[in-house]
């Protein structure tokens, strides 16, 4: 996963990507955005391994670093909206990234910024959208009807972040958008509970199901 970068508020980040295909094509894309652990260990792995897992299924994928450094900002729940626009924008001038087919797999504070964005952006904008135990907001709930098709995981034991977002989520989706609330995993590996243990079972199964979502409802498929 080659580092480039890109441009926020005047402030350069790294972005990691996974080219797609070589063939001539463009490829939809799959933006996968961190919480406010950032991408230090072991999460910055986790994150990376799984965009990588997306491009081998023919995904031009890519990890924005939202934070200048390796370190935990743990106080920060201020969703990076404008952040996630700019790298968006940067990862579709690529010649191999199809803009018009975006999805975006959100963690913790990076899922409450991905849901963020596709409440404050135009119908459509976003194919398809993973949340990871991300918590909602005003600006969430109100712009609920733009969501595309949507996966919900969470621990139930999560002392960070409380499940019942998740389901007060699965309840706003109901009926009109197509989502699937995953049952949520019974994980006790830390003393909150957040994360979901890197190569344990909630790891494997959700990364599992989610990928098996954006297959279905955004196919990686080149035009």
């Amino acid at each position: 996963m080659p580092d480039d970068t890109f441009i926020s508020n005047g402030i350069s980040y790294k972005l990691s990507v996974n080219p797609a295909p070589s063939d001539g094509s463009r490829y939809p894309i799959v933006i996968l955005v961190h919480g406010n652990f950032g991408l230090g260990a072991p999460y910055g792995d986790q994150i990376r391994g799984f965009a990588k897992n997306l491009a081998g299924l023919g995904y031009l994928t890519a990890v924005p670093q939202f934070y200048s450094d390796d370190n935990p900002h743990v106080t920060d729940t201020t969703p990076f909206v404008q952040a996630l626009r700019d790298a968006v924008a940067a990862v579709a001038r690529r010649p191999d990234a199809d803009a018009d087919r975006l999805g975006l797999i959100g963690f913790s504070l990076g899922a409450t910024t991905a849901m963020t964005y596709v409440a404050s952006s135009a119908l459509g904008a976003v194919k398809v959208l993973a949340d990871f135990f991300g918590f909602l907001t005003s600006d969430i709930r109100t712009g609920i009807s733009k969501f595309p098709p949507t996966i919900i995981l969470h621990n139930k034991n999560d002392h960070i972040v409380d499940v019942q977002n998740s389901v007060e989520l699965d309840h706003l989706l109901t009926p009109a958008i197509n989502h699937e609330f995953v049952t949520p995993y019974d994980e006790s590996w830390q003393e909150v509970n957040h994360s979901f243990k890197p190569g344990g079972t909630a790891d494997i199964d959700s990364r599992t199901k989610s990928t098996a979502w954006f297959v279905k409802n955004m196919p990686p498929v080149g035009r």
